[in-house]
């Protein structure tokens, strides 16, 4: 029978200097995950659409009940994603990556949506090319087609897409064109209001506070 005891003791009598020595590391390592968490942003939206300017020009579109989180300093390009998105990537010199729980999609410009929970990912692409990547398989997803990945079959199946996202993407701008502020989804469009929509929102949040 092991003596549990003896081996509390054991631990115990560590010298002091290294017992401060531990001590000191966990109370370091436990700044570092706070700062860590602390850099981070995140975009949470329940019966709400949301629509947000990345800091290197990109910008997400959020449905319902989705949220987007990524760090502020936006190096690497980088966003983890649950819900449902649709993303209008600016090009930059290194690859935009959006993070699932079950995988990761890579771009360098494009726009496409991802609808992502802990058993399914669906991605839909409106113009460009995109990477669908898990832990086993890769595919290529081009513009006008579709890829979906299931946990339990762990493969990627393609097909044309049938851009359902664009339904809410009209409910998203009718939401905010009560608020008085345009947004044209549109794939020849995008381009132009995405870059003037970061500002569209915060003006129309400062609105929403002093009324």
């Amino acid at each position: 029978m092991v003596n549990n005891s003896h081996s509390i003791r054991i631990h115990t009598k560590l010298p002091r200097m290294l017992r401060l020595k531990i001590r000191s590391f966990i109370c370091l390592f436990g700044l570092m995950l706070t700062f860590s968490s602390c850099s981070n942003v995140v975009i949470e939206t329940a019966d709400n659409f949301e629509v947000v300017e990345l800091p290197d020009g990109s910008v997400a579109y959020l449905n319902h009940n989705s949220s987007l989180e990524y760090d502020e300093d936006f190096d690497p390009r980088s966003v983890q994603l649950s819900g449902e998105i649709f993303f209008n990537v600016i090009e930059g010199e290194t690859p935009f990556i959006v993070y699932t729980e079950l995988s990761q999609i890579k771009v360098l410009g494009t726009k496409f949506n991802v609808k992502s929970d802990n058993s399914e990912t669906t991605v839909e692409v409106e113009e460009g090319s995109v990477e669908l990547e898990t832990k086993q398989k890769k595919q290529k997803v081009g513009r006008g087609d579709r890829a979906v990945y299931k946990k339990d079959g762990n493969e990627i199946k393609k097909g044309k897409a049938e851009f359902k996202f664009k339904i809410w993407m009209n409910s998203l701008k009718l939401e905010f064109k009560k608020l008085g502020k345009e947004i044209n989804y549109s794939s020849k469009q995008l381009d132009k209001d995405s870059k003037k929509a970061g500002l569209k929102i915060k003006k129309a949040l400062k609105k929403l506070k002093k009324e």
